[in-house]
């Protein structure tokens, strides 16, 4: 009984899994956040030169959107470190 509840719940997880394959739970395992955008797969696979670990980026991660208000930059920043 025990194995078969195993077995039920392993696929349960496989089957909810994102249209691109990989789960939220498996993204964060990976080190990926919901706020992954596709662009950064592309230039991650450009620095490490691995495909896996692109593959794995590019099932976690989100199109990008074409939004002029998500490329505005701040002209400035303040960083306050408490010690």
């Amino acid at each position: 009984m025990c194995r078969a509840l195993v077995s039920a719940l392993a696929l349960t997880l496989l089957l909810a899994t994102t249209s691109d394959g990989a789960s939220s739970v498996g993204c964060r395992d990976l080190g990926f956040t919901e706020t992954l955008v596709c662009s950064k797969c592309s230039r991650l696979e450009e620095m490490v030169k691995d495909e896996q670990l692109a593959k794995e980026c590019r099932g976690c991660c989100s199109e990008d959107v074409d939004d002029a208000a998500a490329s505005v930059k701040a002209a400035s920043a303040v960083l306050e470190v408490c010690t």
